[in-house]
């Protein structure tokens, strides 16, 4: 089943009366991305807003006769629905609801916080939006040590955690669940005692250094790192511990989407391995880009937004359109001739680690061929009498 078919299952029972499952966590980084923008109160202050009175006032917003704001994933509304009927959820409180989008300072930060029994604080960062600053956000953490919203996902729990008591669950998707790790990281000591449990649902890792930290190390066990099978996101940069595989119902890097992993009584359904696509994903992309300098990868991914902007692209949806393709072609020959030097060496780069994968694939297929052979000659032989 999948977290629709799992909140009409288990929807009518409490979360006092059966504690937390691992699919309770793909419901709520789901519910991080509905625009609570004027629904759900900024400040710890203010009195909490229920789950389903926010839902039923996003629903009515979201509508033909609404403001104009809209879901996130096409399965949103559907899910806002089931949540309406799901005691489960509805009667939880939300407070402290952000939502950033800085283009000069390239950050897209949003963060809810929700109430549970017996004084629970589940803290929810949302990934990336569709926005491009979300996007070229990603991109930056590739080469700076923090971006704004890492910063900012530590303040935002700092502040949590001084207006509200209790143990706190720090849960996110995407870049949501990176920002959970590294507040969980980088909080004060007193904060950090308070942490029960930081959940990451196919969130991109951090550098090595970074995760050989003395910060890093101090909350690795209190770390649940989720991926699914063919995971694109979850396989960049390094994992701070090993994740569990999942099994998703989805195509390529459509299993980045919560609603298609697939959950077995509230907890998901494992895999024994990762597939080819996301070991391809490490030993290409992620190998690749870490080889080259920080001061390079700083320049590939300047050139590629400056390649972006001359196409006139400005936003998430055109940016693989075969219109922007070709534009984004064109425009390479507008950026500055040092800039294009460490792009193309770049690409040198990666077709090096590409070919690398493509051998390191053929030597492994190899290896199982002989395998499997040697196993059915051994069971040819007929047994003695």
């Amino acid at each position: 089943m999948d977290i629709m078919s799992y909140l009409e299952w288990r929807g009518d029972i409490s979360l006092a009366g059966l504690p937390l499952c691992e699919a309770d966590y793909a419901v709520i980084a789901c519910c991080s991305y509905f625009p609570y923008d004027g629904v759900v109160p900024e400040s710890f202050d203010a009195a909490p807003v229920s789950l389903w009175n926010a839902v039923n006032k996003i629903r009515e917003l979201a509508s033909l006769d609404g403001d104009g704001r809209s879901f996130h994933y096409k399965e949103d509304p559907e899910m806002t629905g089931i949540l309406l009927t799901s005691p489960r959820f509805t009667c939880l409180g939300l407070t402290g609801f952000r939502n950033i989008i800085d283009v000069e300072k390239q950050e897209q930060f949003s963060a809810i916080t929700m109430l549970l029994p017996e004084k629970q604080v589940l803290i929810a960062f949302r990934g990336t939006d569709k926005t491009l600053t979300g996007w070229k956000e990603d991109f930056n953490m590739m080469y700076l040590e923090h971006v704004p919203s890492q910063e900012d996902a530590v303040k935002y729990l700092e502040e949590a955690a001084d207006a509200l008591e209790g143990d706190i669950i720090l849960c996110g998707h995407s870049k949501g669940g990176n920002l959970a790790i590294y507040a969980a990281a980088y909080c004060s000591e007193k904060v950090r005692a308070r942490i029960k449990d930081i959940v990451s649902l196919d969130g991109p890792g951090f550098e090595t250094e970074r995760i050989e930290s003395p910060e890093f190390e101090a909350i690795k066990d209190r770390i649940h790192s989720y991926i699914p099978q063919q995971s694109v996101v979850g396989m960049l940069l390094e994992p701070t511990r090993k994740s569990s595989v999942i099994h998703s119902s989805g195509a390529a890097f459509w299993q980045h989407s919560l609603y298609t992993w697939q959950i077995r009584r509230g907890d998901f359904i494992r895999e024994t391995d990762v597939k080819a696509l996301s070991r391809n994903v490490d030993a290409t992309l992620t190998n690749w880009f870490m080889s080259l300098s920080r001061e390079k990868r700083e320049k590939v991914v300047e050139g590629f937004w400056k390649v972006v902007e001359a196409a006139g692209v400005d936003n998430v949806e055109d940016l693989f359109t075969f219109k922007s393709t070709v534009n984004m072609l064109k425009s390479m020959g507008k950026i500055d001739d040092e800039t294009k030097d460490v792009m193309s060496e770049a690409v040198k780069l990666f077709r090096k680690a590409y070919k690398k994968m493509h051998a390191d694939n053929r030597v492994e297929r190899k290896e199982r061929k002989k395998k499997k052979a040697a196993k059915n000659e051994t069971s040819e032989i007929p047994a003695e009498s």
